[in-house]
Formats: C-alpha cells, sequence, structure tokens
C-alpha cells in the first residue's frame, strides 16, 4: 500500500507540472505578485484553524492532573497533522504521534489514544457537515452543476456513512473484537494478547465518553465546524489578494467541495494532484478560470508548506 501510495504521489507531481507549464509560468507568476506584501495574510485563518482545533481537542481530555496547556495541544496538533499529511499512512501517520507526546506528558495510554481516536470520529462528521453545507449552496450559485450534485452528494454520504460508522464502532469496544478476531484465528501477536487488559481499559474510555459527556462531545464537534468554515474564510481572502474578489457564499461553497475533493484524496500525501485537480474543475464551474483557479491552488500550497514546515519542526523538537 505504501509503494502504490509512492507511485500515485509521482504521478501526481507529474500532473502538477504539466498544468503548471500548460497556463503558463509567467501568467501564474503575475497573478501570484498581486498578493505582495500581503502573502502574511494568508497564514492566520489556518493559524486559528489549528487553535480552534487544539481547543476542542482538549475537551476530549478529562484528566484533572497535569492537564496540557492549550499551547502545548497547539504544537502537537499542528505536529501531527503534518505527519497525516506529508507521510503514505492514509491520514493516520500523526495519531500515535499525538497519543505518544500526551503519554510522555503524564496522561495515562488509555486516554490519550481514547482523545485521539474521539477527535478524528469528530474530524470527519464536522467535515462531512460542512461539505452538505457547500452542497446545499452550490445550486444557488452554479444551476447548471445539478447534473453532477448527484455524485458530490453521494460522495458525501460516503464520507458522513464512513465516520458515523468508525464513531459507532467506537462504543462497541472494538480493540477487544479485534484480539479475539485474531486469536480465534491463531495469529495474534503474544505482545498484543498481553496487553489486553490495556486494550479493554481503551475501550472502556471510548465507550464510557460518549454515554458520559455528550455535552463535550458537541462542544467539541461545533468547534471542529467552526474551524472548516474559517476554511471558507481564508479561500475569501486569497482570492481578494488575487485581485477577484468573491462573496462569502461562494468563498464557503467553492472550499467544502474542494474539501470533498481532497477528503478523496486521503491515501495520498498532502492529497497531491486530487487537490488541485478538484481546485481547478471547481474554479472552472463557477466561471473563475483556469489560470485563476491554479493560482489559488498555489496559494493554499504555500500557506500548508509553511505550517506543515512548523509541524515538523514540532515533531523533531519531540524527538
Amino acid at each position: 500500500m505504501r509503494r502504490l501510495n509512492l507511485i500515485l504521489l509521482a504521478i501526481a507531481i507529474v500532473f502538477i507540472f504539466w498544468l503548471l507549464n500548460e497556463v503558463g509560468w509567467h501568467t501564474i507568476g503575475d497573478y501570484l505578485l498581486r498578493v505582495g506584501w500581503y502573502w502574511p495574510l494568508l497564514l492566520l485563518p489556518y493559524g486559528l484553524v489549528n487553535l480552534l482545533e487544539s481547543i476542542s481537542w482538549k475537551y476530549l481530555l478529562l484528566t484533572k492532573d497535569k492537564v496540557p496547556s492549550l499551547n502545548r495541544l497547539f504544537w502537537l496538533r499542528l505536529g501531527g497533522e503534518s505527519l497525516n499529511q506529508l507521510t503514505p499512512t492514509a491520514s493516520l501517520g500523526g495519531e500515535p504521534f499525538k497519543a505518544a507526546a500526551l503519554q510522555k506528558d503524564g496522561i495515562p495510554w488509555d486516554e490519550a489514544t481514547a482523545s485521539v481516536v474521539i477527535h478524528k470520529g469528530i474530524l470527519v462528521l464536522s467535515l462531512a457537515l460542512y461539505i452538505f453545507l457547500g452542497l446545499a449552496l452550490a445550486p444557488f450559485l452554479l444551476p447548471g452543476a445539478s447534473a453532477h450534485m448527484g455524485y458530490l452528494g453521494l460522495a458525501a454520504l460516503v464520507l458522513a456513512a464512513a465516520g458515523g460508522v468508525f464513531v459507532f464502532v467506537q462504543a462497541k469496544a472494538p480493540c477487544g473484537f479485534g484480539l479475539r478476531f485474531l486469536t480465534k484465528l491463531g495469529v495474534c501477536p503474544p505482545a498484543l494478547k498481553e496487553k489486553e487488559e490495556t486494550f479493554n481499559h481503551l475501550d472502556d474510555r471510548l465507550a464510557s465518553f460518549y454515554r458520559e459527556h455528550p455535552g463535550r462531545c458537541l462542544l467539541a464537534f461545533t468547534l471542529f465546524f467552526l474551524s472548516w468554515v474559517l476554511h471558507g474564510v481564508e479561500v475569501y481572502l486569497m482570492f481578494w489578494l488575487l485581485g477577484h474578489p468573491i462573496g462569502w457564499d461562494l468563498a464557503i461553497c467553492l472550499d467544502a467541495l474542494a474539501m470533498l475533493f481532497t477528503a478523496l484524496g486521503f491515501f495520498i500525501p498532502a492529497a497531491m494532484g486530487v487537490q488541485e485537480g478538484g481546485n481547478i474543475l471547481l474554479a472552472l464551474g463557477f466561471d473563475l478560470g483556469m489560470v485563476l483557479g491554479v493560482a489559488f491552488s498555489i496559494l493554499r500550497r504555500l500557506r500548508e508548506a509553511f505550517w506543515l514546515g512548523l509541524g515538523l519542526l514540532a515533531v523533531a523538537k519531540e524527538k
């Protein structure tokens, strides 16, 4: 699977360079130069996104001793998301890093791991809701797209169903079931069998959290959804700086549908190629033009590169 991911990544990089060459480097450069010295403004929305998601994560930690600071969670989340995006692990490579870092800070392993697992489920469900918001806006902004809304809606439903199943399974003792299943097949590694009690504690943590703390779940979900809306603010700001301002409704709709394309490319590091292709298709669909779509994609990649770089520094510091 890792080899397949790397092959797809290589194909995506070739596609991106071909696309840039087709559009014209000089034309793209002219658009990017319009941003000028205002480029630091593009970094602010994602900083607020990561802050909201860190606050959301904090509400999933129940420990009263050695509670990590918000600043600590901010950098751990940034580092974990960098690993999620840059490693060929289907956007899961940073989750063990987050749990291990919390355990290093004195948080029990089962609670640290449970918070990461629950947060991942909230991420998927809140993203699905954000995408449905974009789909609801699309017919008013792009009347001719009704023929394609069915496919996009189906993809969003699959994403929402996957998130729902992931959350549902958490309350059904997945670790214990997995160990029993492997034992029945006779392939359960002894190292895992020795930690059966630890995994049972993790199952208890997961099941009890949804049952005993629904308010925290709802609050964490709300904060995560607001963080997705901030991505729409980022899109609005980018097009304004490119000299082609768009409305707030179009910014949110464009971003939400772009997130759907990005989610479909979760198995490729940084959704390389899939994200660019989705952005350009949407730019064409909303009559913004290919060149503007490419310029928007480049600005978003530059913003990602900045924050991913800081995230990798946070990972390096932990090691």
